[in-house]
């Protein structure tokens, strides 16, 4: 089988080799991506490939509508589908391999190579088919994707749906290429250079638009987001500001106030028909992590109300498209050259082999795997302090429990909890039913005073109408019954420090302030809360709302040292790569991207709860911090390879120092002892 090229990942335990061959990848180091490769590898199935069928605004005929999932069976010969929220019709479902052509992109396109595998039959209010998977097949035919489209047509005229494997099985069914006409990915170095082809891609590319990238809005140089500060520092210029220039998007592509201001964006989560009312302003989510909080929970925990069918969960509402899919409604929303946002004139869309290149860059961003709070060791008392409240954690609408763990379980993007009695291994306790999969919960965030100055009120999840709440979601909670509810996203805090001002509309400017939110009366009596008491408080919180509470605070150190540790592993990781890149332009560069993150460690740990915080292994750590910072920046403007070699010598000795001032390392995930 193709994917057993990488078995050798696995028996080398992801180490990279010392080499100088290797390309730049900037601040993103390839071995988080391999990390979670491997994972998946473990239980995929070589049989068996399942792909989910999403529409497409403005692309598909029917945008909005439907959703399912295709399985192809290649052992039994088997193909069935089901598809919800499809109108009432006629359709066909087909297979579709994406051949090179000339301006070709990555949708069914004349010249790719389609089979209609027959007709849908509604059974049960759904509609479902049941096929064989072509035996005569021609040669060299790969499942690209799959399509819905109305009976009679073909996927190239027009399609209902679309669906494609993610990134890891294309990577696993040897699908993924450097170059359109090559062969499948085959070994690590391989690996590495589409990591540097998605770097290129992501902050370069600009599709054809407006002149933005995807840098424009997840800068390298910013935790891959932007934020009021970092705004104020760019040229007028600036592609995030081609509204403030172009006449065709002066009006209702960006608000100016907003996004100099309060570095909001603005977005068509519910759809691009009436551009005038169906809009709402959100803060650019960083992409740190990306891959280790958004994995879609099954409608069995009875936890998320977002858009069924969707197996990568992005954007604040959790209801965008896949990871590999992100890109194409990034483009259409951010990039185009004007409102009408059409293809091949407004923009192009990407190919298969972009879009590979992309995810397999933002799977590499940031970290690879989660803390263990259940061992993690640290130093500092009050931070200690602050992990202890953090873990205190209840049983379902128990109160009196911080249950930040909950929903944020080891301090990540995923939650921890179910409501279904039946899920195996159910505990009443929220943080015991662990799955690895990112929720949305309503928060009532749009409640806070800051909030009702934005703009339009932001349902979150879901394209439902809500009672005088704009768009959402209906949920279900056992015991409960259904009610309207504004879902977001439960987001990583382990680089929260990094990343303010908070929430999706950026309405809380401090770490301290975002704590102590969940003390305040928008989260604890909103009926649209689910801490809310008027439908049972699933989930309560008990902290105070005051930002200086001793508990709060302590709290806020804790992901301090956190989001700190994060950035001493991934200054480590640039500055060993800056040894073996095989320039010394590309070392210089990830030396200077080193030198950001130390800096951002050293803000990180000079602000807030930390800031006030005198203990003496905080002032140390700030000392071997400085010091590592002056080595990085030796480095980045190092003349030879000696240079170079004595600043990130000193930049690793001093990182290391002040890993060790702040957590006993032996208790850290193992790509944190690096």
């Amino acid at each position: 089988m193709r994917h057993s090229l990488f078995a050798a990942f696995a028996a080398a335990g992801l180490c990279l080799a010392q080499t100088d061959t290797r390309p730049n990848t900037g601040i993103t180091d390839p071995s988080t991506f391999l990390l979670q490769y491997e994972r998946w590898r473990v239980s995929a199935q070589s049989a068996k490939l399942s792909m989910p069928l999403i529409g497409f605004d403005l692309l598909s005929d029917n945008p909005g509508a439907g959703a399912g999932q295709v399985n192809i069976d290649f052992r039994a010969g088997t193909v069935t589908s089901r598809v919800d929220g499809l109108p009432a019709g006629d359709y066909d479902l087909w297979l579709v391999d994406n051949r090179p052509s000339r301006n070709h992109s990555t949708l069914p396109e004349a010249g790719d190579t389609m089979l209609n595998l027959g007709h849908y039959r509604l059974a049960d209010g759904a509609y479902v088919i049941e096929a064989r998977y072509p035996g005569i097949r021609p040669e060299g035919f790969e499942v690209d994707r799959v399509a819905v489209t109305r009976a009679g047509k073909t996927p190239a005229e027009a399609f209902v749906l679309l669906g494609a494997a993610g990134i890891f099985e294309r990577l696993f069914r040897g699908q993924v290429r450097l170059s359109e006409t090559g062969a499948g990915i085959a070994g690590e170095d391989s690996i590495w250079q589409l990591i540097s082809k998605g770097r290129a891609l992501f902050h370069q590319e600009t599709f054809g638009g407006n002149g933005r990238s995807c840098g424009s809005c997840h800068n390298e140089r910013n935790n891959f987001t932007v934020d009021p500060a970092f705004i104020a520092t760019l040229a007028a210029s600036d592609p995030l500001f081609v509204h403030e220039r172009e006449p065709a998007l002066a009006q209702n592509f960006e608000n100016k106030d907003l996004l100099r201001r309060l570095g909001l964006i603005l977005a068509n989560a519910d759809g691009f028909e009436d551009l005038t009312k169906k809009f709402v302003y959100r803060a650019v989510p960083s992409l740190q992590g990306v891959g280790l909080q958004s994995t879609a929970p099954d409608p069995f925990y009875g936890i998320d109300f977002t858009s069924p069918g969707v197996p990568e969960r992005l954007g604040w509402g959790n209801d965008n498209l896949p990871l590999r899919e992100f890109s194409i409604g990034a483009i259409m929303q951010h990039m185009s050259k004007s409102l009408g946002r059409r293809k091949d004139t407004d923009f192009r869309l990407p190919t298969d082999e972009e879009l590979d290149a992309i995810a397999a860059y933002m799977l590499a961003i940031g970290r690879g795997e989660d803390f263990d709070l259940s061992r993690l060791r640290l130093n500092s008392p009050e931070a200690g302090a602050g992990l202890r409240l953090y873990t205190d954690t209840g049983a379902i609408g128990e109160k009196g429990h911080k249950n930040c763990n909950t929903c944020h379980f080891n301090a990540g993007g995923t939650v921890a909890f179910a409501f279904n009695p039946g899920v195996p291994g159910f505990s009443p306790i929220m943080d015991r039913v662990v799955r690895g999969f990112n929720g949305t919960a309503g928060t009532n965030v749009n409640g806070l005073p800051a909030a009702a100055l934005i703009g339009p009120r932001d349902g979150g999840a879901g394209r439902t109408a809500l009672p005088t709440r704009g768009f959402g979601a209906f949920g279900s909670v056992p015991g409960v019954g259904t009610f309207p509810v504004e879902e977001f996203t439960s987001n990583s805090l382990v680089e929260a420090a990094d990343t303010a001002p908070y929430f999706h509309n950026h309405s809380v400017a401090t770490l301290e302030e975002a704590v102590a939110f969940y003390g305040t009366k928008a989260y604890a009596e909103d009926p649209l809360s689910i801490g809310a008491p008027d439908f049972g408080g699933p989930i309560p919180v008990k902290i105070s709302d005051n930002p200086n509470d001793p508990e709060v605070l302590a709290i806020a150190t804790f992901l301090r040292v956190l989001n700190t540790l994060e950035n001493i592993r991934s200054a480590l990781s640039a500055a060993t790569r800056a040894r073996r890149a095989v320039t010394l332009a590309d070392a210089a560069e990830i030396a200077g991207l080193g030198r950001e993150e130390v800096v951002d460690a050293i803000e990180v740990l000079s602000a807030g709860s930390a800031g006030r915080n005198g203990e003496y292994g905080f002032v140390l750590t700030r000392v071997y911090l400085n010091s590592a910072r002056a080595g990085l920046d030796r480095a980045s403007k190092a003349n030879d390879r000696a240079a170079l070699e004595i600043g990130l010598g000193d930049a690793l000795v001093n990182l290391r120092a002040a890993r060790e001032q702040l957590s006993d390392p032996a208790t850290l995930p193992a790509s944190y002892r690096n």
